[in-house]
């Protein structure tokens, strides 16, 4: 009984210093990398739209979009 016990501890020993020693083979420390800051052109204050994506004197201010020869189908009977 005392010698399944002392066993196990040992192998359960021997497992965690083998897995210690494989997984610092696979994993670098923490100092081996570096770190850099990156800055944006961000700013809080507000831009003037692109006028070729806003139009000022539509009532919804997106400019309308067509694709190839599409007409309006959400005309209704006029």
């Amino acid at each position: 009984m005392k010698t399944d016990l002392a066993s196990s501890i040992g192998i359960a020993i021997v497992g965690v210093l083998i897995a210690y020693f494989v997984c610092n083979i696979f994993i670098s420390s923490i100092e081996d990398y570096t770190f850099s800051v990156v800055t944006t052109g961000v700013s809080a204050e507000p831009s003037n739209p692109d006028p070729e994506i806003f139009n000022y004197e539509a009532l919804n201010p997106t400019v309308e979009v067509y694709v190839g020869d599409s007409t309006d189908n959400n005309q209704e009977n006029q």
